[in-house]
């Protein structure tokens, strides 16, 4: 059964990056990777978009889903990335995976200023980039942080996506 790999945090904290990172240096060791973002899953939504027509949670159970049926192959690693905050995503995440999955929660962290900056600094953002909405964001991941189950946290303000993507690898004994 595959390792799975949560990586979680707020907006613009680095996941993906050290998600491309991971996943370079696991299929640079000869491993087969999944990369499931649920922000990927949301985007499957037509104009307006997952967040603005109300269909955030739904698509968090498809990629839940989604990484439930991965969970089932014969690839090595499934790297989940998202905001899976709340009781209910952890949940939407979790409630597909086989009896007896291996799960490695990583919380990838910033302070809200570097976050914001990161955000409007890339123009392909979409929502993430209005001040409004960022901030209840990150407020957001905040009331939540003391309940997700991490495994490893980093700050990404720190240390780079290749140190924290390396450090996750040596946690799952890939060097």
């Amino acid at each position: 059964m595959p390792q799975l790999v949560i990586l979680t945090g707020p907006i613009a904290a680095g996941k993906n990056t050290v998600a491309d990172r991971l996943t370079e240096h696991l299929t640079g060791r000869g491993r087969t990777v999944v990369v499931a973002d649920v922000d990927d899953v949301a985007a499957m939504v037509g104009p307006p978009g997952a967040g603005r027509a109300d269909l955030w949670f739904a698509a968090h159970e498809a990629h839940g889903a989604l990484v439930g049926q991965w969970m089932r192959s014969n690839v090595e690693y499934v790297v989940a990335v998202g905001p899976f905050h709340t009781d209910q995503e952890k949940a939407a995440l979790t409630r597909t995976l086989p009896d007896g999955a291996a799960v490695l929660w990583v919380v990838i962290d910033a302070a809200v200023s570097v976050t914001f900056a990161r955000a409007q600094a890339d123009p392909a953002r979409g929502l993430s980039r209005e001040p409004g909405f960022h901030h209840r964001a990150h407020r957001r991941f905040r009331e939540w942080l003391p309940t997700i189950p991490a495994g490893q946290t980093f700050d990404s303000e720190k240390l780079d996506a290749e140190q924290i993507a390396s450090a996750i690898a040596e946690t799952l004994g890939v060097r």
